[in-house]
């Protein structure tokens, strides 16, 4: 069974600190985490509508949800060589990566990425 896909990236804070974001989707839920310097937060949501919607939906229903429950706004670092939608595509792609994974401890999480040996 393929697991679920994650997704990881660097945020800004509205304060302007950066901060990193991962987030473990399911069909129709999601768990994410928020990390900056002296902080982490945890929020998820669900709801039906979760399953259909496309990575960028996704992804802002992720950021809403911070924003208004946790009251901790921020937006997504796009490279700026990048368009939005190709970030958006590279997010898709890399959230079924088999490579990433995720690691649990003292209730945090991190991703981490298994290189192949030669």
């Amino acid at each position: 069974m393929p697991r679920s896909p994650l997704y990881f990236t660097l945020v800004r804070l509205d304060d302007g600190d950066p901060a990193s974001l991962t987030v473990i989707r399911e069909p129709t839920q999601f768990f994410a985490q928020l990390r900056s310097y002296g902080f982490t937060e945890h929020a998820s949501a669900s709801s039906p509508t979760l399953a259909g919607m496309q990575t960028g939906a996704f992804l802002d229903t992720v950021a809403g949800v911070f924003s208004i429950s946790r009251d901790r706004p921020f937006t997504y670092i796009i490279p700026d060589e990048m368009s939005r939608a190709d970030w958006l595509a590279a997010m898709k792609e890399k959230a079924r990566d088999p490579r990433f994974g995720l690691m649990e401890r003292d209730g945090e999480i991190s991703y981490c990425m298994t290189v192949p040996v030669n």
